[in-house]
């Protein structure tokens, strides 16, 4: 057992939210989307922490990231979702190109300076990078190149994105809870039979007992899980489903779970589907959850074997709005103690490391909030909790 390492209080402070925009998403690689989900002219818009941002690809096909901001008279240029179509500016027609260049303005006589030289308004840049088909950005101008802040996680996405040539399935819901309750809650299976009783809990196809799952910590910001599926139900599987559904790009024979610091997990069972999804902070007590399920490409797929994944991403898809309604409450209720808690959370060895090592790494990005959180933090690294 071990004591953790958040205040109660920082789950629902309004103030400790602004330090989290400033020292946390305001410093980390935060996923930002998918480059496929940018072909052509296609454009996103989202918040890091309290900032609106602009994602597309130039004209190399390189991820760009852009505050959401005209250069002439600070309109918002684009409102929050995926569009098609170049940036214009709602107010004025400003037009900028997919390097952030203004390149069409109304009456350019008045705007001699901008004509000379628009290189010099360009849209605010912020660095963004890509691990295959996952797009980070980072909005401080200093730290680490995408690769070295992943580390293993960069192979991961990448070779995931081999596989991932589509979203099957999105939605985005908000969910009354702070986001580190949600991450959490994602971090840990000790909550399963109470909580998933009829969703988790019947899936068929996954080996049962608690040493089974396999936690890795080989990174001091991101873990993951692997589960690996019953022999039998494999051997069944290979039998009478695989010949008929093909080939898919990268195949495992295990369920896997993958958090990368702060607010992104990637899960999967068996690799023909990737399932991604984003915490985004509303306000200290509420979170904007944006989920995607990603499918992969088959080769040598019968006609049978086509129905077959079919029926299997149907149902897929309700397991997974199923669970997130069964997640979604029992965080409301964590969010409902957390508003009257006053002492930090005990963890369970060997059942929830996951949130232990996640909580580690929050204290160390957020070590020069407060003296108090430095001690805490030191603790951490020094193995006292």
């Amino acid at each position: 057992m071990t004591m953790g390492l958040i205040e109660p209080a920082w789950y629902r402070d309004p103030q400790w939210l602004q330090r989290e925009h400033e020292q946390l998403f305001g410093c980390c690689w935060i996923f930002a989307g998918l480059l496929f989900e940018l072909d052509g002219n296609g454009h996103r818009v989202m918040t890091i922490g309290a900032t609106e941002i602009i994602v597309q690809r130039d004209s190399g096909g390189r991820p760009r990231a852009f505050l959401n901001v005209c250069s002439h008279r600070h309109a918002q240029l684009s409102p929050i979702g995926l569009h098609g179509g170049p940036l214009r500016c709602p107010y004025h027609g400003w037009v900028y190109d997919r390097a952030g260049v203004p390149v069409g303005i109304p009456q350019p006589q008045a705007f001699a300076a901008v004509t000379a030289d628009p290189q010099a308004h360009r849209l605010t840049e912020f660095a963004c990078e890509a691990a295959g088909q996952f797009v980070f950005v980072r909005l401080s101008e200093q730290g680490p190149s995408l690769a070295d802040y992943l580390g293993d996680e960069y192979a991961f996405l990448s070779r995931a994105s081999s596989g991932s040539d589509r979203v099957l399935d999105e939605f985005e819901a908000p969910v009354s809870a702070n986001w580190k309750v949600i991450i959490e809650n994602a971090l840990e299976g000790y909550h399963v039979p109470a909580v998933h009783g009829q969703t988790f809990m019947q899936v068929d196809g996954m080996q049962r007992g608690i040493e089974v799952p396999v936690d890795v910590f080989d990174h001091p910001l991101h873990s993951s899980m692997t589960h690996a599926a019953a022999p039998a139900w494999l051997a069944r599987f290979d039998r009478s489903m695989a010949p008929k559904i093909g080939r898919w790009p990268w195949r495992f024979d295990h369920y896997t779970h993958h958090h990368v610091f702060p607010n992104l997990t990637v899960t999967s069972f068996l690799g023909y589907s990737f399932h991604v999804q984003r915490f985004d902070p509303i306000d200290a007590t509420s979170t904007r959850v944006h989920s995607r399920t990603l499918g992969a490409p088959f080769e040598g797929q019968t006609e049978v074997g086509a129905k077959l994944i079919e029926r299997i991403y149907a149902d897929g898809h309700a397991f997974t709005h199923r669970v997130f309604d069964e997640d979604g409450a029992i965080c409301r209720r964590v969010q409902a103690g957390l508003a009257q808690a006053r002492r930090r959370a005990v963890l369970g060895d060997g059942l929830e490391q996951r949130v232990a090592h996640f909580q580690r790494a929050y204290a160390q990005i957020m070590a020069d909030a407060t003296g108090a959180e430095r001690g805490c933090a030191a603790d951490a690294q020094r193995g006292k909790i």
